[in-house]
């Protein structure tokens, strides 16, 4: 039997994998037809794609190769025209002709387009399609503000994600009510509160007349005559089932095409499921109802028409970051009962409408806990008398895991697919699932729209404890024995003492040492790295000659400067770490916590305080925020690392939104201070930015609020799994209102919203910086941070001659010499020093970061620092730059050269060609210091990393706009624009 299916979007291709479940070991055929030229994706992503959150790619639902291997012929860019249901034909638009034995139509939907003059110019666009989206960006990259006519939930999901990129958005509405099929007018005022809070301008009850401009849109007029000018346009005023085929073929059609209840159409043979089909009166725009018609006609197309589709309780939810909406059932409450619950201060509403005690409508927002208890209720019709009114808000002051223990083994979790418990416990008890991942791969529960997800993790985490649980081997060993416990102290001074290494229990030497900044590193075996605490990268004149003097009589005389602001000296030997930690205390070095689960060192700009767009010297609070945790065991058991940052000048030259905790410089009611941000990270699992946590910091609170977020994480965050244990995976369960409520309740007051912000700038500084108090600040490049004993001794006798007596290290791995008089500077810069350094090196070299390589880290896949300052010379020499590109290289998945926030970020692998192993680069592009880089392509041979970085920067430099960086070319031009070019020039053996 031949099945064609017209249509490869979500019910298209979900049709596929239920005939193909269902015909196993049956003579079954399946041909299907694209309209689009692309493969099937998820179209309730392609806001994501348009927020820049996720390329292209990562929403095709199935890939080419499952397509092969399942045996489906897949037609893209196939339009079908007509069919011919007495012949059991069909027709594309390029005329050629098949056959079909049964054929589905699930052609979706089409933008309704308003009566609206103008309409047709250019710069107006839909917004349902990946080309849709592709033709907005190209014109958002060049406009400062956008027009999204329709407030429903396609309009908001777009405006949301257009300020997320960056313009100035109006959403305009003609009703009063925002989401009116799934609103009413309470949730609608609290849906406009928060959107105006986010940047979207939203304008209700306006009726947008006509489209200014002559060929192109210039503006919008309403028909009050108000007028907005822009040049962007999106109309996003809903959706109308696509029924052209049934048209052309002569099948009945009314709104949508008419089906009965086997989900067949006027002709035989020939069924109809998704957005596009009309069944007993009513369409469809979701999700949850398309997969219930899927099952039903997949199992008549290979068994007959056996099942009935008797229709759908439709239920919407919002997927927009900082909001959350659910709506389901008859939510108006016309002629019924209804209980409402209302929190104007924390902004949730909660209603649910009844009848004779039977729930059948509801709205939940802002808190949406319990909407598959809800949704469960409206569907099964129970009757909650006995519950009343406590059914509606018991989730939200939960038992931990009441929805989970409620839910019966037939409810359904995942609506999208129809998964029930029972299916998600089988898969956990049955077929040993253990990861939400592990659950998507066997049941298909969260693949869709994923608002299922966290209830999947609560199933999880109640059923998979009768599994073994997994093991975190670090939290083992610091309960057994905290590295700051007497009995630890005493065992560090007999290995010291006895000077063998390999006497050292694996546990100590590979964890517990880590607490006091002593680094075993497997790649020299025998042999230690010390790491120094620098706060905000400030060292002294004596600090500087005594780690020279270290270096030089223990440790190969090198030294490397960190991404942190930080020292590190390697090949020392056991025996010499107690007369080196005794050399740096006498400075006032330390090198406690500067490794594992500890609050790593606290960095600000280097020359806070001195440079004149610094606002705010940092010195002092970095050192009072240091001064919390240091020494301090409750503050050396943190779940995982922190990182901390505070910036104080308008410049941002320390990456700084990619911390855990950020203070980031702000101005509210004339004072100066820092919005906080949490959360941020680089490293394994992709680089994030910091989430916004809606709160102005006084300078004076910076060291209370970072002592109450270590507090909450400490107590709080996931000690379980290693991989997902950082400070944002609890602000991610907890999202930002819990978690600013947590930190009132410990800062006994409530907090203020944010301030204005102050950072307008990004990257290092370089060559000779005026200061505000009339001196000189000189950098002093430092290629990978590597710089030679002897050359730091001199650059600290320099700072005593010339300067103030101190260097300022930067986490570009450079250093300046501070507080040079005018008339000291021809000496300082004529001496043989500077010979040899520069203070302004090629636009790629002095923004250029790279972490310790496979020579000295076990973890490192490549060798890194060498790397990196050879594709920096290769490129220097190859090409001329007005404006520097920031290369950031990381070793290793883990992250440690910050490879998620530079222009272009490399992360060191390896990859196959012919069968051999060989070393590689992920390349990741468009990061920046408050945006997270994309990858670009995955497993680039290390051999022809230079042509390839050559091949971007060559199209960057004849395709730019006058002073356009290189992060915001990326983000004009798109990610997929440059892979392309890259792929293309692999294939073609150019690179």
């Amino acid at each position: 039997m031949k099945i064609a299916v017209i249509g490869n979007g979500i019910a298209g291709t979900a049709l596929v994998e239920e005939v193909l479940r269902l015909s196993e070991g049956k003579d079954v055929r399946l041909q299907v037809f694209g309209d689009e030229r692309y493969i099937g994706y998820n179209r309730i992503l392609i806001t994501e794609v348009l927020a820049g959150r996720k390329l292209p790619t990562e929403i095709y639902i199935k890939r080419w190769q499952w397509y092969e291997e399942k045996g489906v012929r897949l037609e893209v860019g196939k339009r079908v025209e007509r069919i011919f249901p007495n012949k059991k034909l069909l027709i594309t638009r390029d005329g050629n002709i098949h056959r079909y034995d049964k054929v589905v139509i699930a052609t979706g939907s089409k933008p309704f387009i308003p009566p609206i003059k103008g309409i047709n110019k250019k710069g107006v666009f839909t917004y349902r399609t990946l080309d849709d989206v592709f033709k907005i960006l190209d014109l958002a990259r060049v406009s400062e503000r956008a027009v999204v006519i329709g407030g429903g939930l396609l309009g908001i999901e777009v405006a949301k994600a257009l300020a997320d990129i960056g313009l100035e958005v109006y959403l305009v509405h003609i009703l009063d009510i925002l989401m009116e099929q799934q609103l009413d007018k309470t949730a609608s005022e609290l849906l406009r509160k928060d959107l105006q809070r986010m940047g979207v301008k939203v304008l209700l009850n306006r009726k947008t007349e006509e489209i200014l401009g002559d060929k192109k849109a210039q503006g919008v007029r309403f028909s009050d005559g108000e007028e907005i000018r822009t040049e962007l346009v999106i109309i996003a005023t809903g959706i109308r089932p696509n029924v052209d085929v049934a048209l052309n073929s002569g099948l009945k059609v009314n709104r949508g095409i008419l089906v009965n209840d086997y989900l067949e159409t006027s002709a035989t043979d020939v069924y109809a499921v998704g957005e596009c089909i009309e069944h007993r009166g009513k369409t469809y725009g979701l999700v949850a109802p398309i997969m219930e018609q899927v099952k039903v006609c997949a199992h008549n197309l290979v068994y007959g028409n056996e099942k009935r589709y008797e229709g759908s309780i439709t239920y919407a939810m919002l997927k927009v970051a900082g909001i959350n909406l659910f709506s389901a059932g008859d939510f108006k409450g016309e002629g019924k009962e209804v209980i409402s619950f209302l929190d104007q201060g924390k902004g949730i509403y909660r209603k649910a409408v009844l009848k004779g005690n039977k729930v059948v409508g509801a709205i939940l927002y802002g808190d949406i806990r319990g909407n598959n208890y809800i949704l469960e209720l409206i569907k099964t019709k129970r009757d909650v008398s006995e519950e009343r009114p406590f059914f509606l808000i018991k989730h939200i002051v939960p038992e931990k895991g009441t929805e989970v223990k409620e839910l019966k083994d037939t409810d359904i979790v995942c609506n999208c697919n129809a998964v029930t418990k029972g299916e998600i416990v089988k898969a956990i008890l049955e077929k040993g699932a253990k990861t939400l991942e592990d659950i998507q791969a066997l049941t298909k529960a969260s693949t869709s729209c994923g608002s299922c997800s966290e209830l999947v993790e609560e199933i999880l985490k109640e059923y998979v404890k009768e599994k073994p649980k997994r093991v975190n081997k670090i939290e083992v060993i610091k309960k057994s024995l905290h590295p700051f416990d007497e009995e630890f102290r005493k065992r560090m001074e007999k290995y010291f003492e006895e000077g063998d290494w390999e006497k050292i229990p694996e546990e100590d030497r590979d964890v517990r040492l880590k607490w006091y900044g002593i680094f075993y590193r497997k790649a020299t075996p025998g042999y230690f790295m010390i790491r120094i605490r620098v706060p905000n990268g400030r060292l002294t004149y004596e600090q500087a000659k005594v780690v020279a003097h270290i270096s030089e009589k223990f440790c190969r005389g090198e030294v490397e400067i960190t991404s942190r602001q930080q020292l590190q000296v390697r090949w020392v030997e056991l025996k010499n770490i107690p007369e080196i930690l005794n050399a740096l205390n006498s400075v006032g070095l330390t090198t406690l916590q500067t490794g594992m689960d500890n609050v790593r060192n606290v960095t600000g700009d280097p020359l806070t305080g001195l440079a004149e767009d610094s606002l705010i010297d940092t010195l002092r609070l970095t050192k009072d925020v240091t001064n919390v945790f240091l020494g301090k065991k409750e503050y050396a058991d943190m779940p995982r690392k922190v990182n901390v940052a505070v910036l104080g000048s308008r410049r941002d030259c320390i990456n700084a939104l990619f911390n855990d905790i950020c203070f980031y410089l702000a101005r509210k009611n004339g004072k100066l201070g820092f919005n906080l941000y949490l959360g941020g990270k680089i490293g394994s699992g992709g680089p994030v930015k910091a989430i916004d946590m809606d709160t102005f910091v006084e300078p004076y609170e910076v060291p209370d609020f970072t002592r109450v977020i270590l507090d909450i994480y400490a107590t709080y965050g996931n000690r379980e799994n290693r991989s997902k244990n950082r400070l944002f995976f609890l602000l991610k369960e907890w999202g930002v209102e819990r978690f600013r409520e947590e930190m009132e309740k410990r800062l006994y007051k409530a907090l203020p919203e944010k301030g204005e912000e102050l950072v307008n700038s990004r990257g290092e500084r370089e060559g000779i910086i005026n200061l505000r108090n009339g001196t000189y600040a000189v950098c002093v490049v430092v290629p990978a941070g590597k710089i030679k004993a002897e050359d730091l001794r001199r650059a600290a006798e320099l700072s005593r001659l010339y300067g103030s007596r101190e260097l300022r290290l930067s986490v570009y791995q450079n250093f300046y010499i501070p507080n040079v008089p005018e008339e000291n500077l021809e000496k300082l810069l004529s001496d043989p020093f500077f010979e040899k350094f520069s203070t302004v090196s090629s636009p790629f070299m002095t923004h250029l970061i790279a972490c310790a390589g496979s020579d000295t880290c076990s973890f490192g896949v490549i060798k890194n620092k060498s790397d990196a300052v050879e594709v920096a010379k290769y490129l220097t020499e190859r090409f001329e730059l007005d404006i520097p590109i920031r290369m950031h290289w990381s070793a290793c998945a883990k992250g440690c050269g910050q490879h998620g926030c530079g222009d272009i970020g490399f992360v060191g692998t390896k990859t196959k060609i012919n069968g051999k192993a060989v070393l590689a680069v992920d390349l990741f592009v468009g990061g920046s210091t408050d945006r997270e880089g994309m990858k670009l392509v995955q497993g680039v041979p290390l051999s022809r990393i230079k042509e390839t970085v050559g091949s971007i920067i060559e199209y960057y430099l004849n395709n730019r706009l006058e002073g356009e960086s290189f992060s915001d070319f990326v983000k004009r031009v798109g990610a997929e624009t440059l892979k392309g070019l890259v792929v293309a020039k692999i294939k073609a053996g150019v690179c």
